[in-house]
């Protein structure tokens, strides 16, 4: 039987696309691709689970963060590269069939096409009929990408060509429409209907301004300096450094495990000791004892004041020279510095 790497977060589309691919007699591997601002691999690994799919998670690598910082094929409404991100997804998902094809050559089911649970016109940055071309064409999958919910509104594809799927047992679904797809979900044996994906943040108008500021100040910047946008509020203090305060508990959890990740790009932790606050982590290359001052007030500014002595408010402060308690103050000025 032929076998298909199918990308799959989970939601509606995609886990639609994996059972009707089954029930063809395909051999289905669902791939799911975590980006710095969008994660779904939990959600991805409980239906995988749920019907029994095997499922393979991939990271995006570092040529990720130049990807939103300079997208070939621009941004959508906020600093959404969503043709871009199209195309890495797919150049990641070809890579993947590559390597089935290579231990195929052992086991003798090779991975041998592509598909994605896109339909024409659902999304207006990247799923309209010309962007779809476009984005096969750039990942170089023209000849081993298709789109099984709308392939009769496509040209057919080299694999309905090649009679890997017969064109007649796949969809034409086009638009936004939900009702066909839910009718064909339950007929699939999907009781319970996935919400959707939760969003990408680089979609959100109200999250583009902390990624401006990172790309703005930043020349370089890695995933991991847009990957800690989302937990907690972000405090640029000058062009040198920022500072990211955590909101609530998982916030302080996120801040906590992306410090400690190796390799992660300069930065310190305040923690608090003595008092009951949130966590924040100073990021910059060039930032020096001022900024840690400063940093150090914008955790008080977002503390409870009944809960702490201002006299006495000690953090655990760690960089990479330096494990130790340390005193803050309270910052009259905190209050002038934006923060999103």
């Amino acid at each position: 039987m032929p076998k298909a790497i199918v990308l799959f977060s989970g939601g509606l589309d995609s886990l639609v696309t994996a059972l009707m691919l089954r029930r063809l007699g395909v051999d289905v591997l669902a791939l799911n691709i975590v980006t710095p601002l969008h994660d779904v691999s939990q959600a991805a690994m409980s239906r995988a689970e749920e019907f029994e799919l095997p499922l393979c998670v991939r990271r995006v690598d570092e040529s990720y963060a130049d990807l939103i910082v300079n997208p070939r094929w621009g941004y959508g409404s906020a600093v959404n590269p969503c043709i871009d991100c199209r195309i890495a997804m797919l150049k990641i998902a070809k890579q993947v069939m590559q390597e089935e094809q290579a231990e195929g050559a052992v086991s003798l089911r090779p991975a041998m096409f592509v598909a994605t649970g896109e339909v024409v016109g659902q999304r207006p940055n990247s799923q309209k009929m010309h962007q779809l071309m476009l984005i096969a064409r750039e990942a170089g999958v023209t000849d081993c990408l298709v789109r099984p919910l709308s392939a009769k509104a496509l040209n057919p594809s080299k694999v309905e060509l090649d009679g890997l799927l017969d064109r007649e047992s796949l969809y034409g679904f086009t638009g936004r429409g939900r009702t066909g797809l839910m009718r064909l979900a339950e007929e699939l044996g999907v009781r319970e209907l996935p919400q959707p994906a939760s969003g990408c943040l680089l979609c959100e108008k109200n999250f583009a301004p902390r990624v401006r500021d990172v790309i703005r100040y930043n020349p370089h910047p890695t995933n991991w300096h847009f990957e800690v946008l989302p937990f907690g509020r972000v405090v640029r203090i000058d062009p040198k450094a920022q500072c990211v305060v955590a909101r609530d508990l998982n916030d302080c959890r996120n801040l906590v495990r992306l410090f400690e990740r190796n390799n992660h790009p300069r930065a310190a932790l305040f923690e608090p000791d003595n008092f009951n606050g949130p966590a924040a982590l100073l990021i910059g290359d060039h930032y020096d004892e001022h900024h840690e001052h400063i940093a150090g007030g914008q955790v008080l500014r977002f503390s409870n004041p009944n809960r702490y002595d201002p006299n006495n408010a000690i953090v655990r402060f760690r960089d990479t020279d330096c494990d130790e308690k340390r005193q803050i103050f309270l910052d009259p000025n905190a209050t002038q510095y934006k923060h999103w």
